[in-house]
């Protein structure tokens, strides 16, 4: 169902350009996921039958499903995985990151052998019904305001079909309804904090989402986690001074928006909050996120 259903109906078309570059796929290295977090257990299972390297079909989303399908206890249940993207979500972070958008230029990288390194953390939550969540992330993980957007976004079944156009009007009225909230905020191993802000954004990648620049120049193999937190401020400064400019990144010049990098970060509010990993709700606070100590291999032929 990734990009509305279109990355379904596109597989025809996708395998041929992926064969152009592999050779004949057999029916039995294919698997189709039929639900949400599908493709954890189709991970899991194929990494036990002996593969070693797993083409994530479908946007950011689906490759998050099939990292959290390969790791365990913080580890990768095999040490020689190779993980690849085909784009064919809304948002298909990795493959913009390493300049592979078009079918041929990640397939192109799948049969090169080529890798790049990516940093792979862990974040505990507490899930709706209270119970403890743990999820591994590669992308970004989100609470407050930004995560509600994105909750917003993908439950309203009309804007879900929109696209991407459906995060553009979620934004523009959660920004209007939507207020700061105090949180608790402990980084690494300095003294805890108690800030008020109307969202806090934790990135590996440079971008998010379709078309977001949210930490530019950020390195997804650093083993660091670009720390945005955009502080207090009204609804309309919000919609008008944040919102309109996080298409280029420059909403980080704005006084009342700090950047830093972390490792370690833990995050509760005496409100309900939301949390999300790689454009998935999880949960609400109290969160914790932690960089893990390994890097996970995808394919990509781009070295910058």
């Amino acid at each position: 169902m990734a990009n509305k259903g279109n990355c379904g109906k596109r597989w025809p078309q996708i395998r041929t350009e992926l064969e152009k570059h592999l050779g004949p796929l057999a029916d039995d290295d294919i698997a189709m996921t039929r639900e949400r977090n599908h493709a954890i257990a189709l991970a899991r299972a194929a990494v036990d039958d002996g593969y070693r390297r797993l083409v994530s079909v479908g946007g950011d989303g689906t490759f998050s499903e099939v990292l959290n399908g390969v790791i365990s206890d913080d580890r990768p249940i095999a040490p020689d995985l190779v993980l690849a993207q085909l784009p064919g979500g809304t948002s298909n972070e990795l493959s913009r990151s390493f300049g592979q958008l078009s079918l041929a230029d990640a397939s192109h990288a799948i049969a090169s052998g080529l890798t790049r390194e990516i940093d792979v953390f862990r974040a505990e939550a507490k899930s709706y019904a209270g119970h403890p969540v743990t999820r591994y992330g590669f992308v970004l993980a989100i609470v407050g305001a930004a995560a509600t957007i994105s909750w917003r976004a993908q439950r309203v079944p009309l804007l879900k079909r929109l696209g991407p156009i459906s995060y553009v009007l979620m934004t523009a009225f959660t920004s209007l309804t939507s207020s700061p909230r105090p949180y608790r905020i402990r980084v690494d191993d300095e003294a805890e904090q108690n800030l008020p802000m109307w969202s806090l954004m934790l990135c590996s990648f440079d971008g998010a989402g379709e078309g977001l620049m949210l930490a530019p120049g950020a390195d997804p193999g650093d083993r660091k986690l670009d720390l945005i937190m955009v502080g207090e401020m009204g609804r309309w400064e919000s919609l008008t001074k944040i919102v309109p400019n996080l298409g280029d990144g420059s909403y980080l010049a704005h006084p009342k928006v700090s950047r830093r990098h972390a490792t370690r970060i833990t995050i509760d509010s005496d409100r309900m909050v939301r949390a999300d990993v790689d454009g998935e709700s999880i949960g609400q606070l109290p969160m914790s996120v932690t960089m893990l100590p390994f890097r996970l291999r995808v394919a990509a032929i781009s070295r910058s």
